[in-house]
C-alpha cells in the first residue's frame, strides 16, 4: 500500500514539476499519506483475520476444573449427597490449584472440601452437602492457582422422599505385592425402587504398574456384586475409581491400592517354651515350630547343640516348609544350660535357645515307723483293748453276785497258817469265823468258789511270790471269757 502512494506522488510530481508551487504541493502529499496509513492498514489487517490467526498458536500453561452431579438424596438434614470435583492440567501445567466453593446458597449445608488443594493441577476431591428444604441447590466451585482462576457447577437435588437410585459401596484400600493378584467385591443396592441396568467401569492412576478388572461390568436390575480383580507388576500407590452408570445415574468411588516389593522366601523358627524345669534324671520337652512366610515351601533340617553334662534330641530332624519338632533333654548333674538349635532351609539359616534348668533330685519321704508289723497308733490302740479287757474281767469276776441286800455270799475269803505246829483260820461269808492267837507264821490267802465246803483248800494267791499274779490274772480272764 505504502509503494502505491509513492507512485502517484511520483506521478503527481511529473506533472507539477513546470508548475513553481510544485515542491510545495509534493510537501503537502507527502504529510497526508503520512496521516492515511494506519486507518488503511487497520482495515486490512481486519480483512484478512485468518492470516493475523497464525500468531496465537503459541501453546499456554492451563488447567481445567470439573464437577460431577451428586445424586438425589432426602431433604432430611442428614442424608448427604457427595460431588466429586476433578482437576486436570493443560500444556504441562504444574502448579497447585486451590478450591473453594464459598458462599452456599441458602438452606444448603457442605462440609468443607478435601483436599483443599491438589498439587501438580491433577487430582480430585470431594464436597458433601445435606438440606431439610427440597429443591435443587447450585454450588459453584472454584479453583485457583496464581492469577488463573477457573470454576464448575455441581447441582446438589433434596426430594421430600428419596427417588430410585442406587448406590455402589467397597473397600477403601488393598495391598498386596508386586507381580501377584488380589480381589476385592463392588457391590451395587438400589434404592426407592430402583431396578435399572447399572455398568460398572475402573480407571487407575498412575495408569501403569496396575491394571483393574471388573466381572460383571453389568449388573441387571441395579443389583449385585461385580469382582474387581488387581494385578500389580511395579511398587507404588494407586488410585483405582470405579464407576457405576444407569441412564441419569452416576455414582463413583475410589479405592486405594498399595503394592509393595515382594519379600525372600524364609522361614521362622521359634519355641513353645523358652525354658523348661526338669529334675536330675528326669526328661524334659518342648516343641520347636517352623513358621514360612513369603511363599517358602522348602524343607527345613533341623541340628541341635548341647552343652558338656546333659544331652539333647529332636524328632523329627527335617520339616517341609512348616510344623512342629519335639526337643527333648536330660541330665543327671543339676545345673542350667543352654541349648542351640539351628534351622537351615534353602539359602536362609536361623537358631532359637531353650534354657534348661536342671534342680537336684528331691529326696524319698522317709517310711512310716512301725512297732510289730503294726502303725503305732494301731498297737496302743490294741494293748489299750487288751488292758481293758482283762481290767473288765477282773472286776466282773471278784464282784458280789445276787441282787438282795442282806442275801448270804456266794464267795467266801479264807486265810490259814502255813505253820504245821500252829492253827489258825479266818472266814467270812456265811461261815462262822474261827480264830486262834496262836497263828503268828506267815498266811496263805486265798478265794473259795461258792457252794464249796469248808475245809477244801481254796484257789491261793501267795503274796510271797509276786511274779505269780500276771500268770494267776491270765487265768482270771480265761475263766471270765469261758464262763
Amino acid at each position: 500500500m505504502l509503494s502505491y502512494v509513492w507512485r502517484n506522488l511520483l506521478g503527481f510530481r511529473d506533472a507539477l514539476s513546470r508548475s513553481p508551487t510544485s515542491s510545495k504541493i509534493l510537501l503537502l502529499l507527502f504529510v497526508l499519506s503520512l496521516a492515511v496509513y494506519p486507518i488503511v492498514v487497520e482495515r486490512s489487517t481486519e480483512s484478512h483475520g485468518a492470516t493475523a490467526s497464525k500468531f496465537n498458536l503459541i501453546p499456554i500453561s492451563d488447567f481445567t476444573v470439573g464437577a460431577s452431579h451428586p445424586s438425589i438424596v432426602p431433604a432430611d438434614g442428614t442424608t448427604s449427597a457427595t460431588a466429586i470435583i476433578l482437576v486436570s492440567p493443560i500444556n504441562g501445567f504444574t502448579g497447585t490449584v486451590a478450591l473453594s466453593d464459598l458462599p452456599l446458597p441458602a438452606d444448603l449445608s457442605c462440609t468443607a472440601i478435601h483436599p483443599a488443594a491438589i498439587p501438580n493441577s491433577s487430582g480430585e476431591a470431594t464436597v458433601s452437602c445435606t438440606s431439610r428444604v427440597p429443591g435443587a441447590y447450585d454450588v459453584t466451585i472454584f479453583g485457583t492457582s496464581g492469577e488463573i482462576r477457573h470454576n464448575a457447577t455441581a447441582t446438589f437435588t433434596f426430594t421430600t422422599s428419596a427417588a430410585p437410585d442406587f448406590t455402589i459401596t467397597a473397600v477403601s484400600s488393598v495391598s498386596l505385592t508386586a507381580d501377584t493378584t488380589a480381589t476385592s467385591n463392588v457391590t451395587v443396592t438400589p434404592q426407592g425402587g430402583f431396578h435399572s441396568e447399572v455398568n460398572v467401569t475402573a480407571t487407575v492412576y498412575p495408569s501403569t504398574g496396575l491394571s483393574v478388572s471388573l466381572i460383571p461390568q453389568r449388573l441387571v436390575l441395579g443389583s449385585g456384586t461385580a469382582t474387581a480383580r488387581f494385578s500389580a507388576s511395579a511398587p507404588g500407590d494407586y488410585t483405582v475409581t470405579i464407576t457405576g452408570i444407569s441412564k441419569s445415574h452416576s455414582h463413583m468411588i475410589t479405592i486405594v491400592v498399595a503394592v509393595t516389593l515382594a519379600g525372600l522366601l524364609d522361614f521362622e523358627i521359634s519355641a513353645s517354651f523358652g525354658s523348661i524345669n526338669i529334675e536330675a534324671g528326669n526328661p524334659g520337652v518342648t516343641r520347636l515350630i517352623i513358621t514360612p512366610s513369603s511363599g517358602f515351601t522348602g524343607p527345613v533340617t533341623l541340628a541341635v547343640a548341647a552343652p558338656a553334662g546333659i544331652s539333647c534330641s529332636l524328632s523329627p530332624t527335617s520339616i517341609q516348609s512348616s510344623g512342629t519338632s519335639t526337643l527333648t533333654c536330660s541330665s543327671g548333674r543339676p545345673g542350667l544350660y543352654t541349648i542351640t538349635i539351628k534351622a537351615t532351609g534353602g539359602t536362609s539359616t536361623h537358631t532359637a535357645t531353650v534354657n534348661v534348668h536342671v534342680a537336684t533330685l528331691s529326696p524319698a519321704a522317709p517310711a512310716p515307723s512301725t512297732i510289730l508289723g503294726l502303725a503305732p497308733a494301731i498297737f496302743y490302740v490294741v494293748i489299750a483293748g487288751i488292758i481293758a479287757v482283762v481290767v473288765a474281767g477282773a472286776v466282773l469276776f471278784l464282784r458280789p453276785r445276787g441282787s438282795r441286800p442282806n442275801a448270804p455270799k456266794e464267795r467266801a475269803i479264807f486265810s490259814r497258817c502255813t505253820s504245821s505246829d500252829q492253827s489258825c483260820e479266818h472266814a467270812s461269808g456265811r461261815r462262822p469265823v474261827q480264830t486262834s492267837s496262836a497263828c503268828i507264821g506267815p498266811r496263805v490267802w486265798g478265794i473259795m468258789p461258792r457252794r464249796a465246803s469248808y475245809p477244801s483248800p481254796p484257789l491261793q494267791l501267795s503274796w510271797s511270790r509276786p511274779h505269780r499274779i500276771l500268770r494267776y490274772l491270765l487265768i482270771l480272764v480265761e475263766i471270765s471269757c469261758s464262763g
